[in-house]
């Protein structure tokens, strides 16, 4: 366990360590509400020359730059998530009870049991179980929330019950990712059809989304961050137009890591949503590159797993 060190200690094994202090009040005061640990252990990697001294030249200033750079990244990125979840919760509501009407979202058959399907035994019970866990987590979340939103508490003590258009608002997105995947096959690809995929292809742009969404909530580390290799999105048509390169056949760059969420987002925006997305993000890179006297962008970029050509992402989808 490392010992607690000071401003004035923290400071000194920065430059110690190679690492140039320009202006010392302004280090004292980033340092102090914006966390050592999360500045500087989160952010040295590109900067270090071995696994303890700077490369020649490295500032605090340029550390701070990338730090800060990821953070707008987030702020950027969770807004167009929330757009995305918010339309998804819309749509779920609405062919889900399109089919199975306002309250059936506790019986497990409005769900895919697989039962007229030639699944193995085992499959279906696993199924089974994931329904009765997604019910019985479902009624403990309206439960809780009868404390805590009026208008849960409304619809319970006029109706006995909340329909689902409005108890989906209190949903997170892990639960609609769940509630999703076990959906019967027809109402899935009614939601898919919307964002012009395949529902499969949506499931997993909906894990990607879940697994960043929680990232920026709580104000993690993004710009380098590989989703588990579980969680990644089917080869798709941006792929191929942005030129990712490959291995054996498999895509290096946009499957599992961050630019995988830009072409999820890329296939579940609208055009007009999406440019403006991708203008703050150049605006920011662009910032980023200003600041940067050690790295170069296009270091950053390919940690990132930014492909070379990532900037053709831009350009209208096709019809």
């Amino acid at each position: 366990m490392k010992e607690f060190k000071s401003l004035d200690e923290q400071i000194n094994l920065l430059v110690e360590r190679g690492v140039i202090i320009n202006d010392i009040t302004d280090v004292k005061k980033k340092l102090l509400t914006n966390n050592y640990y999360n500045v500087i252990n989160g952010y040295k990697d590109p900067f270090l020359k071995d696994n303890i001294n700077y490369k020649d030249g490295t500032t605090f200033d340029e550390i701070f730059a990338l730090y800060d750079f990821d953070r707008a990244l987030r702020d950027i990125l969770l807004k167009y998530i929330l757009k995305i979840e918010n339309t998804l919760k819309t749509l779920i509501a609405y062919y889900f009870s399109m089919y199975h009407g306002n309250d059936n979202y506790l019986k497990i058959d409005s769900f895919e049991t697989f039962s007229s399907t030639n699944a193995s035994q085992k499959t279906k019970i696993e199924r089974l179980k994931n329904i009765q866990e997604l019910i019985i987590d479902i009624q403990k979340k309206t439960s809780r929330a009868m404390t805590t939103k009026e208008y849960i508490k409304h619809y319970m003590i006029t109706y006995g019950f909340v329909p689902l258009w409005v108890l989906i608002n209190i949903f997170s997105f892990g639960e609609i990712s769940k509630f999703y995947e076990l959906m019967k096959q027809s109402e899935k690809n009614a939601v898919a059809r919307y964002f012009n995929c395949r529902e499969d292809e949506l499931m997993q742009f909906i894990k990607i989304m879940n697994f960043y969404r929680n990232l920026c909530a709580h104000d993690e580390r993004l710009y380098n961050t590989v989703v588990p290799r579980y969680i990644y999105i089917k080869d798709n048509e941006y792929h191929k137009i942005l030129n990712v390169p490959q291995n054996n056949g498999m895509y290096l760059q946009g499957k599992n890591d961050l630019f995988a969420l830009i072409i999820t987002l890329k296939m579940l925006l609208d055009d007009d949503n999406f440019r403006t997305m991708y203008n703050k993000i150049y605006g920011r890179i662009a910032s980023l590159e200003k600041h940067l006297k050690i790295l170069d962008i296009e270091e950053i970029l390919n940690i990132m797993k930014f492909p070379k050509d990532w900037k053709k992402i831009k350009s209208p989808k096709s019809t």
